[in-house]
């Protein structure tokens, strides 16, 4: 089958839809990967064909890093602004890209790939990550940082933020769609959702809530989950003292990077603890780096995360997730969207405790947490626990399969 997989986000956006595209290509099937040129390499690392969508998303969140970093409110005004123009692509691009396709795959904001699907006449399928993607008594809308709300809040958050995003996504795609000879769309959300869309999440740390509006099916999460070898000098760090913690914001912007890391390692320092410091997309970690610390790039989660005493992120679910199945605690700073959800979950779960929302992270928050954390038995049983549970369910699973079967 040729299929086409379309990821438009992030790293934690595109990366599972990578591995889905791998699994399918491993399968014998035709795939082709559509999505920012930021993963151009990482495609050909995987052996798939690419088409690029748009300018590079790095270069985009770097230059609006302030607005990012500064709470949900802000960062939804800031993509509001700048989503427009990230369609606008994906509507010059897709069209021709995807014609031969049989089948279409899309995740995160590919938004203008289900009017591919419905222009050439193909099935499409769409992939969440999250289950706050969907309205709930259970948990508030994404654009809620508050995650420990009465239940009749959460309804109302939802009947308030469907409508406004409806209103403004069927604005932005009937903008594009009479060009491609498409009706104009009356619900754009269920057009971009689907009356059967998939969650990729491992269901004990993501459980689907009962009253959803439509009917969700479930898998595991699509994040890659193989070893691969660490480099040397990390390798080294890594045997020379006792375990280290990890810190890193994936592909969050960061306005100040080297206020950050000096903020992370002076917190570090008044505890004891030694770093390792993802450089991430924000760049954190080009300062002086002391000795018990180290900053490393692009490296395998799963193997690193299996070797550190905690794991501190900004809460993304390809990092929550493959934190908790490496079987460590968690300490999250969410920027925005569902990243409060998952911080929420870390702490009902007991893998670590309450959130430092971005704004508020300075020093001592940061310390007081790292001190809860580190050498908590407890905590680090109940993650070892789980982390077993959810690495046998992933074992499982059968990606291809459940995503192509009816």
């Amino acid at each position: 089958m040729r299929i086409a997989v379309v990821a438009e986000g992030s790293r934690g956006d595109v990366h599972p839809m990578l591995e889905l595209a791998r699994r399918l290509r491993v399968a014998g099937h035709a795939v082709r990967l559509l999505a920012a040129p930021d993963f151009a390499d990482d495609a050909a690392a995987c052996g798939l064909p690419f088409v690029a969508i748009g300018k590079p998303l790095r270069d985009l969140l770097v230059a609006h890093a302030g607005r990012l970093t500064r709470g949900t409110s802000r960062a939804a005004a800031e993509a509001i602004g700048t989503l427009g123009e990230r369609i606008a692509a994906q509507f010059a691009c897709l069209p021709e890209a995807t014609a031969d396709s049989e089948l279409i795959l899309g995740a995160s904001l590919a938004f203008a790939a289900p009017s591919c699907a419905e222009l050439h006449g193909i099935p499409y399928r769409y992939v969440a990550y999250c289950p706050a993607l969907f309205p709930s008594a259970e948990h508030p809308s994404f654009l809620v940082a508050s995650q420990a709300l009465p239940r009749w809040v959460n309804r109302l958050s939802w009947r308030i933020s469907v409508p406004l995003l409806d209103a403004w996504l069927r604005r932005l795609l009937n903008r594009h769609r009479p060009a491609l000879g498409l009706a104009p769309l009356a619900n754009a959300w269920q057009h971009i959702t689907t009356e059967r869309p998939i969650l990729a999440a491992d269901r004990e740390l993501a459980p689907l809530p009962g009253d959803l509006p439509v009917a969700v099916r479930q898998l595991p999460c699509l994040h890659p989950a193989d070893i691969q070898p660490l480099p040397p000098k990390l390798e080294a760090f890594l045997e020379q003292g006792p375990t280290p913690v990890y810190v890193g914001f994936g592909s969050m912007p960061d306005p100040d990077p080297a206020a950050t890391t000096r903020l992370v390692l002076e917190a570090a320092a008044s505890v004891g603890a030694r770093l390792v410091i993802g450089t991430g997309w924000a760049g954190l970690g080009d300062v002086p780096m002391p000795e018990g610390a180290i900053a490393v790039g692009t490296v395998s989660h799963p193997a690193l995360f299996a070797r550190v005493a905690a794991v501190v992120h900004h809460g993304g679910a390809g990092t929550t997730t493959t934190a908790a199945r490496a079987g460590v605690p968690q300490i999250l700073v969410p920027h925005f969207g569902d990243q409060h959800y998952w911080a929420r979950r870390v702490e009902v779960l007991g893998l670590g405790p309450g959130p430092i929302h971005r704004p508020r992270l300075s020093r001592d928050p940061l310390a007081e947490a790292l001190d809860a954390v580190i050498g908590n038995e407890l905590l680090a049983e109940r993650a070892a626990a789980l982390g077993e549970r959810l690495r046998a369910e992933a074992a499982l699973s059968d990606p291809v399969g459940f995503v192509l079967s009816d």
